[in-house]
């Protein structure tokens, strides 16, 4: 599969704001090629496709409608749905299956609720399921928390995706050190989280712990 590139800006948008972006097929619409040309999408973004953006493009980029990016890496994959949608600040898990053939993520927390250790990045809007669009990997990022009490509120405490046998697939703060919790971590808090609701996370999982 094509992609892969990673430059200061987005080379090709389907939509004026990067949150918005919900493309129904890789890169957007098709360029239009003579009968029996081939029709390579060789402008369009790839999955796989990274972008660093410092804040101020960060912001221009953001529809505050639906919520305000900041500087960081973000990059362009297909969003599919098993039984849990793509949610603004919900956590995007890869699935060992798809390495080498596609930048596909999952709303379900992979591999399991219990060991949801397979990371990719956060959700910055609602995709449609088999949509192509932006997650982010690295930077201060919009999460949503656990609905049920966190374990320990507090400013600068490490981030987790939530561990639990039942649990869905959103963030907790604070929880105990252990295995799962380390592979499991992506970032710490900026601020005090809140339950149900989408706080800032700086992402020092990033992209040398997540999928390259």
């Amino acid at each position: 599969m094509a992609g892969g590139m990673l430059t200061k800006q987005a080379d090709f948008l389907t939509v004026k704001y990067l949150n918005d972006v919900n493309d129904s097929v890789a890169g957007g619409a098709v360029v239009s090629v003579p009968l029996g040309a081939p029709s390579p999408q060789v402008s369009q973004t790839q999955p796989g496709d990274r972008i660093v953006l410092d804040d101020a493009t960060a912001l221009a980029l953001s529809d505050t409608t639906i919520g305000t990016l900041y500087g960081g890496v973000y990059m362009y994959v297909q969003h599919k749905t098993t039984t849990r949608a793509a949610v603004r600040g919900g956590i995007a898990f890869f699935k060992t299956a798809d390495l080498g053939s596609a930048y596909t993520v999952y709303g379900d927390a992979d591999p399991t609720t219990a060991v949801p250790t397979h990371v990719a990045g956060i959700y910055i809007n609602a995709l449609t399921a088999n949509y192509y669009g932006w997650i982010q990997v690295a930077g201060a990022a919009s999460v949503l928390f656990d609905s049920y009490a966190l374990t320990a509120i507090a400013d600068g405490n490490w981030v987790t995706a939530k561990v639990s046998a039942t649990t869905a697939s959103t963030a907790d703060v604070g929880a105990a050190a252990g295995v799962v919790t380390l592979a499991a971590l992506l970032g710490v808090a900026c601020g005090l989280p809140t339950s149900a609701v989408v706080s800032t996370v700086m992402l020092t999982r990033g992209t040398l712990c997540g999928r390259i």
